[in-house]
């Protein structure tokens, strides 16, 4: 079964994800992730990236990720659709500008670091840490439903 996790900038949400994921290392379980705006030439996009190791470093599943964002594209999303998880409305919206959205798509609402209630700067690690709590939940729950 492909999974794909898709975020905007592909350096936080849809990587906890993906990275918590392999790290259940669960048979015929292949995730991916990507983003709708990668811009790896963004040293603040790089920054972001490396905060998101550091916490995939402190839950100890740092060498489940990968090493640098995937920008979405219209193949990615063919050839890794058996289930499709848009990380919010947000990233759905964007995404539906670049490639054609599969027929079943999942919205789980998490909220982005400068986003709604997620916009005091000095909280990012707090953030953070809430996101990689709120995204290892829906993988879990995502696990119970689609594998047995």
């Amino acid at each position: 079964m492909n999974i794909h996790f898709i975020c905007r900038g592909n350096v936080l949400r849809s990587i906890i994800a993906e990275s918590y994921l392999k790290s259940l290392e669960l048979k015929n379980i292949h995730p991916i992730s990507s983003g709708t705006n990668v811009n790896w030439d963004d040293l603040q996009e790089k920054e972001y990236f490396n905060n998101t190791l550091a916490v995939l470093q402190r839950h100890g599943i740092k060498q489940f990720s990968k090493d640098v964002p995937t920008q979405l594209t219209q193949q990615r999303i063919d050839a890794h659709h058996d289930i499709v998880v848009f990380m919010n409305q947000r990233v759905i919206v964007e995404a539906s500008t670049i490639v054609t959205l599969p027929d079943t798509i999942q919205n789980w609402n998490i909220v982005d670091i400068g986003e709604e209630h997620r916009t005091d700067t000095d909280n990012r690690e707090s953030y953070e840490e809430e996101i990689y709590q709120e995204i290892t939940q829906k993988v879990d729950e995502l696990v119970k439903k689609f594998v047995r």
